[in-house]
């Protein structure tokens, strides 16, 4: 999507001196890369063929400068993505809405995530950054990019296997209603793939409560639905909400988890793409590329209109 006229008067104002600054900083950090990278195919190169022609002090001086190059830049690296999320994206964040907060480093507390209940594999390693909280109309909202890893170890095998729970964005609401169950809303893969047989194995999860059946075919091809209340998980899950869900899930493109569980819902989209970056190999100085982060944070936030959350037609007695 091209910027607006409003965004790309933003970025020249107040966006293009910094990101000038920061663009230098990265063509040193990319220098930095380089030498080390010379350096250490120097290195490799005379001690693969024993040549010395250098003088033997030219394998621990390449050594040396590719370690520390290497080094210099990796850190330097680390500083420009922090000022860059910090000196941009905390702008943008600002510029989408002056009321809402960003903390780049911070991230959904892992009691929160666990009490969603989509995923409940024992977590081992729990990441995240780029945490943003705030209110929209009358809904308050958070969300963050999270790592979730589960670590495993074979009985015959010293190592340690990692695996990724969940890696995306994860995204919790006010629903304004106090629920009395807990309802999970998941991906379907077994009814599209296996037709009953899918359906039957769905009904016999040891891991989650009661399936619950919908009267929505398009819904039960894309999602399946667990509850511990039948009457209330059909009571949330209206034809009118089921069908934003699907939209939701054909808009972002990949896996989206629902979790409605204690007065809040949770949306998991699944996705392999680390947001709110700058790249190192290239220009920084590039109005689109900054406009695709406000992009970014319009869809998640608007995830509070997609899901018609300001409609309060519940209370939470």
């Amino acid at each position: 999507m091209a910027p607006t006229d409003d965004f790309k008067q933003f970025y020249e104002g107040e966006l293009r001196v910094i990101l000038e600054s920061l663009n230098a900083r990265r063509m040193t950090v990319l220098g930095f890369g380089f030498t080390a990278t010379a350096s250490a195919l120097g290195f490799g190169g005379l001690v693969a063929t024993e040549s010395y022609f250098l003088g033997p002090s030219a394998v621990p001086l390449l050594f040396l400068t590719a370690l520390v190059t290497l080094v210099v830049a990796w850190y330097q690296w680390g500083k420009l993505r922090r000022d860059f999320k910090h000196e941009v994206v905390g702008r943008v964040v600002k510029f989408l809405d002056p009321e809402l907060r960003y903390l780049p480093a911070d991230k959904i507390d892992q009691e929160k995530f666990e009490a969603g209940g989509i995923f409940r594999q024992r977590i081992d390693r729990y990441e995240g950054e780029d945490c943003v909280w705030g209110t929209l109309g009358v809904t308050k909202f958070e969300f963050c990019e999270l790592k979730v890893q589960h670590q495993s170890r074979g009985e015959s095998s010293k190592r340690s296997h990692w695996t990724t729970i969940f890696k995306g964005l994860y995204f919790v609401a006010d629903f304004n209603k106090h629920f009395q169950s807990h309802t999970v809303v998941l991906p379907d893969a077994l009814e599209g793939a296996l037709g009953f047989l899918g359906q039957a194995l769905q009904s016999v999860n040891p891991m989650r409560d009661d399936l619950v059946r919908l009267e929505d075919p398009e819904f039960e091809r894309e999602f399946v639905v667990y509850g511990g209340d039948q009457v209330e998980a059909r009571y949330i899950l209206s034809p009118a909400l089921m069908q934003r869900m699907l939209a939701l899930k054909h808009k972002v493109g990949g896996k989206v988890y629902f979790a409605f569980a204690g007065s809040e819902v949770h949306v998991a989209m699944a996705t392999t793409r680390n947001r709110f970056e700058p790249k190192v190999f290239k220009s920084l100085l590039n109005c689109d590329d900054v406009a695709a982060h406000l992009e970014d944070l319009r869809l998640i936030i608007g995830l509070v209109e997609d899901l018609n959350l300001n409609t309060r037609i519940w209370s939470k007695a």
